[in-house]
Protein backbone atom coordinates (compact mmCIF):
# COMPACT_ATOMS: atom_id res chain seq x y z
CA UNK A 1 0.00 0.00 0.00
CA UNK A 2 1.70 3.76 -1.01
CA UNK A 3 1.16 6.12 1.51
CA UNK A 4 1.23 8.92 -1.19
CA UNK A 5 -0.61 11.28 -2.01
CA UNK A 6 -2.50 11.07 -4.89
CA UNK A 7 -3.98 14.69 -6.39
CA UNK A 8 -7.75 14.49 -7.74
CA UNK A 9 -8.43 11.00 -6.48
CA UNK A 10 -11.99 11.88 -5.01
CA UNK A 11 -12.51 14.63 -7.92
CA UNK A 12 -15.42 13.43 -10.15
CA UNK A 13 -14.39 12.22 -13.45
CA UNK A 14 -15.17 14.72 -16.45
CA UNK A 15 -17.36 13.81 -19.47
CA UNK A 16 -15.92 16.06 -22.33
CA UNK A 17 -17.59 15.03 -24.85
CA UNK A 18 -21.53 15.44 -22.93
CA UNK A 19 -20.28 18.55 -21.80
CA UNK A 20 -19.48 19.98 -25.34
CA UNK A 21 -22.16 18.04 -26.72
CA UNK A 22 -24.70 20.10 -24.24
CA UNK A 23 -22.87 23.41 -24.80
CA UNK A 24 -22.63 23.46 -28.82
CA UNK A 25 -26.21 22.38 -28.23
CA UNK A 26 -27.26 25.72 -26.06
CA UNK A 27 -27.90 28.41 -28.84
CA UNK A 28 -25.36 31.61 -28.33
CA UNK A 29 -26.83 34.80 -27.73
CA UNK A 30 -25.79 36.37 -30.57
CA UNK A 31 -28.22 34.48 -32.09
CA UNK A 32 -31.13 35.24 -30.26
CA UNK A 33 -33.37 38.35 -30.08
CA UNK A 34 -31.88 40.57 -27.12
CA UNK A 35 -35.29 40.25 -24.90
CA UNK A 36 -34.80 36.83 -25.00
CA UNK A 37 -31.62 37.48 -22.43
CA UNK A 38 -32.23 40.99 -21.30
CA UNK A 39 -34.77 41.02 -18.31
CA UNK A 40 -34.11 44.74 -17.59
CA UNK A 41 -35.14 46.12 -21.29
CA UNK A 42 -32.31 48.40 -21.86
CA UNK A 43 -29.86 46.45 -23.06
CA UNK A 44 -28.68 45.89 -27.03
CA UNK A 45 -26.50 43.78 -29.24
CA UNK A 46 -22.55 43.74 -28.38
CA UNK A 47 -20.25 42.53 -30.58
CA UNK A 48 -19.03 38.79 -28.79
CA UNK A 49 -21.08 36.52 -26.94
CA UNK A 50 -19.44 37.21 -23.90
CA UNK A 51 -20.48 40.81 -23.80
CA UNK A 52 -24.29 40.04 -24.16
CA UNK A 53 -25.04 40.28 -20.47
CA UNK A 54 -27.82 42.24 -18.13
CA UNK A 55 -27.07 43.93 -15.53
CA UNK A 56 -29.40 41.65 -13.51
CA UNK A 57 -27.20 38.43 -14.35
CA UNK A 58 -23.93 39.82 -12.61
CA UNK A 59 -24.33 39.80 -8.59
CA UNK A 60 -22.18 42.80 -7.63
CA UNK A 61 -24.20 45.20 -10.04
CA UNK A 62 -27.83 43.90 -8.32
CA UNK A 63 -26.32 44.61 -5.01
CA UNK A 64 -25.41 48.34 -6.13
CA UNK A 65 -29.10 48.28 -8.00
CA UNK A 66 -30.34 47.26 -4.48
CA UNK A 67 -29.03 50.29 -2.38
CA UNK A 68 -31.29 52.64 -3.32
CA UNK A 69 -33.96 53.59 -1.11
CA UNK A 70 -36.41 52.59 -3.94
CA UNK A 71 -35.75 49.59 -6.40
CA UNK A 72 -34.56 50.18 -9.92
CA UNK A 73 -35.30 47.67 -13.12
CA UNK A 74 -32.03 48.62 -14.35
CA UNK A 75 -28.71 49.72 -13.97
CA UNK A 76 -29.19 52.57 -16.00
CA UNK A 77 -31.93 54.01 -14.11
CA UNK A 78 -29.96 53.98 -10.42
CA UNK A 79 -29.19 57.57 -9.29
CA UNK A 80 -25.57 57.10 -8.73
CA UNK A 81 -24.40 55.97 -12.17
CA UNK A 82 -24.33 59.71 -14.35
CA UNK A 83 -22.58 61.13 -10.77
CA UNK A 84 -20.08 58.61 -10.33
CA UNK A 85 -19.63 57.10 -13.74
CA UNK A 86 -20.41 59.53 -16.49
CA UNK A 87 -20.28 62.83 -15.35
CA UNK A 88 -17.30 64.61 -17.57
CA UNK A 89 -16.09 66.56 -14.55
CA UNK A 90 -16.19 63.05 -12.49
CA UNK A 91 -14.23 61.26 -15.32
CA UNK A 92 -11.49 64.42 -15.51
CA UNK A 93 -10.95 63.99 -12.05
CA UNK A 94 -10.17 60.47 -12.57
CA UNK A 95 -8.19 60.89 -15.47
CA UNK A 96 -6.23 63.04 -13.03
CA UNK A 97 -6.02 60.68 -10.01
CA UNK A 98 -4.71 57.88 -13.18
CA UNK A 99 -2.48 59.99 -14.36
CA UNK A 100 -1.19 61.05 -10.95
CA UNK A 101 -1.06 56.69 -9.91
CA UNK A 102 -0.18 54.79 -13.00
CA UNK A 103 1.13 58.04 -16.00
CA UNK A 104 -1.05 58.95 -18.67
CA UNK A 105 -3.46 57.20 -20.52
CA UNK A 106 -3.04 55.23 -23.61
CA UNK A 107 -6.04 55.69 -25.58
CA UNK A 108 -5.16 58.64 -28.18
CA UNK A 109 -8.50 60.20 -28.20
CA UNK A 110 -10.47 62.25 -25.69
CA UNK A 111 -13.28 59.69 -26.18
CA UNK A 112 -11.58 57.19 -25.64
CA UNK A 113 -10.31 58.27 -22.19
CA UNK A 114 -13.33 59.23 -20.79
CA UNK A 115 -15.06 55.83 -22.20
CA UNK A 116 -12.31 53.63 -20.89
CA UNK A 117 -12.78 55.89 -17.10
CA UNK A 118 -15.90 55.52 -16.97
CA UNK A 119 -15.73 51.57 -17.33
CA UNK A 120 -13.07 51.92 -14.88
CA UNK A 121 -15.25 53.98 -12.31
CA UNK A 122 -18.35 51.91 -13.01
CA UNK A 123 -15.99 48.35 -11.87
CA UNK A 124 -14.80 50.15 -9.45
CA UNK A 125 -17.85 51.25 -8.05
CA UNK A 126 -19.79 47.98 -8.64
CA UNK A 127 -16.63 45.25 -7.91
CA UNK A 128 -14.28 47.14 -5.53
CA UNK A 129 -10.75 46.97 -6.44
CA UNK A 130 -9.77 43.78 -8.49
CA UNK A 131 -6.22 44.33 -9.21
CA UNK A 132 -3.49 43.84 -11.66
CA UNK A 133 -5.29 42.55 -14.88
CA UNK A 134 -8.54 41.12 -13.32
CA UNK A 135 -11.11 41.93 -15.76
CA UNK A 136 -14.94 41.79 -15.53
CA UNK A 137 -17.97 42.20 -18.40
CA UNK A 138 -19.79 45.12 -17.74
CA UNK A 139 -23.52 45.10 -18.22
CA UNK A 140 -24.38 45.51 -21.88
CA UNK A 141 -26.97 48.06 -20.82
CA UNK A 142 -24.38 50.10 -19.38
CA UNK A 143 -21.93 49.76 -21.94
CA UNK A 144 -24.94 51.27 -24.39
CA UNK A 145 -25.48 54.25 -22.00
CA UNK A 146 -21.90 54.98 -21.33
CA UNK A 147 -21.71 55.24 -25.14
CA UNK A 148 -24.39 57.64 -25.15
CA UNK A 149 -23.50 59.85 -22.69
CA UNK A 150 -20.52 60.38 -24.09
CA UNK A 151 -21.66 61.09 -27.56
CA UNK A 152 -23.97 63.30 -26.28
CA UNK A 153 -20.88 65.29 -23.92
CA UNK A 154 -18.86 65.07 -26.81
CA UNK A 155 -21.37 67.64 -28.72
CA UNK A 156 -22.59 69.48 -25.95
CA UNK A 157 -19.06 70.60 -24.85
CA UNK A 158 -17.98 71.12 -28.61
CA UNK A 159 -14.92 67.90 -28.05
CA UNK A 160 -14.56 66.19 -31.58
CA UNK A 161 -15.80 62.78 -31.68
CA UNK A 162 -14.01 59.62 -32.52
CA UNK A 163 -14.64 57.39 -35.72
CA UNK A 164 -16.62 54.64 -35.24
Amino acid sequence: MSSEIQPYVFDPESEEEGEMAQAQSLPGRLSMNVSEWCTCGNCARMPTEAENVCCKETPPVVRRMGDTGTPVSCMTLHSGLEPVCLNLYSLQNALNIHRADYGPLRQRTYQRRCRHLAYRSFVSWCWGYLGRKVRVIIPACVVLRSSQTQRVNMLVFGLPLAKP
